[in-house]
């Protein structure tokens, strides 16, 4: 039993590190959702997020492809966190179900 104690334990100590990571990497992506507009033949950037209650945008500038790309690329990579971080943090509630259970 302790070997499966233990196991669970270090999978406990995997699992918030890679929590950690998650949190790190999506704090580090522009939040909310990119917006792309294109007015007069110019493309214009501007990121839509929530800050309390309201809705906030930030104007991003006038912008090239390369910029677009990035933006677009940098949205579904942070989306990709949030779900590999939901994942995460479902194994961590298991496995502390799981290792409520144990006796010392």
């Amino acid at each position: 039993m302790n070997i499966l104690i233990s196991t669970l334990k270090e999978e406990l100590t995997t699992a918030k590190r890679l929590e950690k990571k998650y949190l790190k990497k999506i704090s580090e992506l522009p939040r909310g959702s990119f917006i792309s507009r294109t007015i007069r033949g110019k493309q214009y950037g501007y990121l839509t997020f929530r800050e309390n209650r309201k809705v906030k945008q930030e104007y991003l500038g006038c912008l090239n492809e390369e910029r677009t790309n990035f933006y677009r690329s940098a949205m579904n990579q942070r989306a990709e966190y949030k779900r590999k971080l939901k994942s995460v943090r479902e194994q961590i509630k298991i496995i502390n179900r799981a290792l409520r259970g144990k006796t010392k």
